[in-house]
């Protein structure tokens, strides 16, 4: 038992840090409770699978938001001088973070498409 409690302790630690300590990351937490409130607001009463879709919307986000800053954070440390390749490299987290809201905008559109016509 003890060996499961110090395998989700590590995990634990790096979330709690993250949102302790992390711009990025609190600015997509804070903004997804907000857009959850937002979409209950306006979209209410949704159905169970609309829920999920948007759940899964927000998760995604805070996923690779949370990689990226974990990517960023290691390679600041490994190379804090500046370097193409390795701005190369955090350009690129940047944009799953992109991809994964761009994701969020086309399921929005889709949602509010559905009850448009209905």
């Amino acid at each position: 038992m003890k060996k499961v409690t110090t395998r989700f302790s590590h995990p634990v630690r790096g979330l709690l840090y993250v949102v302790k300590n992390d711009k990025s990351f609190q600015s997509q937490l804070l903004g997804g409770l907000l857009f959850l409130f937002f979409t209950w607001l306006i979209f209410s009463p949704l159905a169970a699978w609309e829920w999920l879709f948007i759940g899964l919307c927000w998760t995604l986000i805070l996923i690779t938001e949370l990689q990226n800053s974990a990517l960023e954070e290691a390679l600041n440390r490994i190379h804090p001088e500046l370097n193409e390749n390795i701005g190369r490299s955090k350009d690129m987290a940047a944009g799953a973070v992109l991809l994964a809201a761009a994701y969020t905008i086309a399921t929005i559109v889709a949602l509010s498409v559905v009850r448009l016509v209905a």
